[in-house]
């Protein structure tokens, strides 16, 4: 049975590592093509869970996932050793999207 599962992408060791030893590398010395490599792994991950979060609203998504992607690169020397970055990314994700649609709510309510 386990001949056909397809290996999960957030579950492989070395992409782990890789992908901790890019943040790693992006904290230490603020390098560019670590972090484009992050955001190029992770954007389709962050997109499309905002997408869903923001009820379908794409250009809600797109500055989610910029602002995710910006706290990312502010906060990569803060995130702990362990953390799995995809987790990490999801987690933050869902929390910009609910405080943008809550601001979204409270604009529509204050226009009424």
């Amino acid at each position: 049975m386990a001949d056909f599962l397809p290996e999960r992408v957030f579950n492989n060791e070395s992409m782990m590592t890789n992908s901790r030893q890019l943040l790693t590398d992006y904290a230490a010395t603020r390098s560019e093509p670590a972090f484009r490599e992050r955001v190029n792994r992770y954007v389709n991950l962050v997109y499309s869970t905002a997408l869903r979060l923001v009820d379908g609203d794409v250009h809600r998504a797109e500055d989610v996932a910029q602002t995710v992607f910006m706290d990312l690169s502010r906060e990569a020397t803060k995130i702990p050793r362990g953390s799995m970055i995809g987790g990490w990314l999801h987690r933050h994700t869902c929390f910009i999207a609910a405080k943008v649609m809550r601001g979204e709510r409270r604009r529509l309510i204050e226009c009424h």
